[in-house]
């Protein structure tokens, strides 16, 4: 059981490689709550980086597993809604000795305003329920990056410590994360 592989983020996911250099990236809010099986989680930072180049590497859909390690697939599929595309991702991450493989299949939809949406397809991830948002907007030349999600892991997380391990994987995975996207964005 890898209590980490609930991120994903996260896309986002996401987010996962540690920075290749020194980040100026700003965390101003970072959270991450519980309740029974649910996580909610609000991440807020703001990236030396313009947000065109930001918006570029989040909506690569296909090429994430180029940009940040954990993500061992980023494929884009067939079937999404009308205005979505469907993504997959497959990530590996491991705490301590807990490894696992978890896989995301979710529907996301971008708005022209810097939002992207993201739904999971329960049936093909693993997890009950996942909904992912993301705002994205300019100040001062840099970009404030928005994050929230609610995620229903479908998998087991032992009850003593899980849940705190968890929480630290998705806390390290934002931060990283957000410390390698504005690397990329900002070269």
């Amino acid at each position: 059981m890898n209590p980490g592989a609930a991120v994903l983020f996260v896309t986002a996911m996401w987010l996962l490689a540690p920075a290749a250099a020194v980040s100026a990236a700003q965390v101003t809010t970072n959270e991450i709550t519980r309740d029974g099986d649910r996580y909610d989680v609000t991440f807020d930072v703001r990236i030396a980086a313009p947000s065109e180049r930001l918006m570029h590497y989040l909506t690569d859909y296909a090429n994430y597993d180029r940009y940040f390690q954990s993500i061992r697939e980023s494929t884009v599929l067939d079937g999404a809604p009308d205005n979505a595309q469907r993504v997959r991702l497959r990530l590996r991450a491991c705490v301590w000795f807990f490894c696992r493989t978890v896989t995301f299949v979710k529907d996301v939809t971008e708005a022209p305003n810097g939002e992207i949406r993201a739904q999971i397809e329960p049936t093909l991830s693993d997890f009950q329920e996942a909904t992912e948002y993301w705002r994205v907007t300019s100040v001062d030349g840099q970009t404030q990056l928005q994050y929230r999600a609610a995620l229903v892991p479908d998998f087991f997380v032992p009850p003593l410590i899980g849940p705190w391990l968890l929480k630290r994987q998705i806390h390290a995975s934002l931060i990283s994360g957000a410390e390698k996207l504005e690397t990329l964005a900002a070269n």
